[in-house]
């Protein structure tokens, strides 16, 4: 088992979950089937947890410009696996012990970490050849699964992204949102009823800075 505490490095990400009547949808993937987008004027979209099977995987995005280009990202495992970009927003509840298993189909070892959560742990599954220790946490080799374990101990919006190689991964597009909805229920940003918000208007903004070259 290895276990790692508050990881606290950024690379070319802001994050911010807010309730207001704006949002700004991904660019489009094409070149492997995927769930369709929300819809403009829709609610953020939760992947529901406390359990996660998540798999590194490769698509293309399309951008502004009319440019494709080649990206790597996390994917639901259980609604197929088709790439997206960034991965799930994955929302739990105050409290729950939470479990992310990482699939790697990509042709170099993945990991992940979580800033902001504390005592994350990671073991392979399946048995097999031992997964790298890695830098920052747990690496799966291609085509080995790693397991995730964390206690969602405090509201907030907080990424996931990857901890290998990260200045070349998460620029990649191996990252995403998590969400864990404080006790006091899930209309609130956190457990203080000032911030009681309205479910219905509810919106993620991640922004993601690429570098084509």
């Amino acid at each position: 088992m290895a276990k790692i505490a508050n990881q606290k490095f950024r690379v070319g990400l802001i994050i911010l979950l807010c309730a207001v009547a704006v949002a700004i949808l991904p660019g489009t993937v094409i070149g492997r089937p995927q769930m369709a987008p929300a819809a403009q004027g829709t609610t953020l979209l939760c992947t529901n947890g406390p359990i996660f099977n998540l798999i590194a995987t490769d698509g293309y995005i399309s951008v502004p410009d009319g440019n494709q280009i080649y990206m790597w990202g996390f994917a639901n495992a259980d609604t197929g696996g088709n790439f997206q970009m960034p991965g799930p927003v994955l929302c739990v509840n105050e409290g729950e012990t939470v479990t992310v298993n990482l699939t790697n189909a990509l042709a170099e070892p993945v990991s992940i970490v979580f800033p902001g959560q504390t005592d994350v742990t990671a073991s392979l599954v399946g048995g097999g050849t031992l997964a790298l220790p890695g830098l920052f946490m747990l690496e799966a080799a291609p085509g080995q699964t790693v397991q995730y374990t964390f206690h969602a101990n405090h509201p907030g919006t907080y990424l996931y992204e990857s901890g290998t190689n990260p200045f070349k991964q998460i620029q990649m597009g191996l990252y995403g949102a998590l969400i864990v909805r404080p006790a006091l229920g899930m209309q609130y940003a956190y457990n203080d009823p000032a911030t009681e918000f309205d479910p219905g208007r509810e919106y993620l903004l991640l922004l993601h800075e690429i570098d084509p070259e």
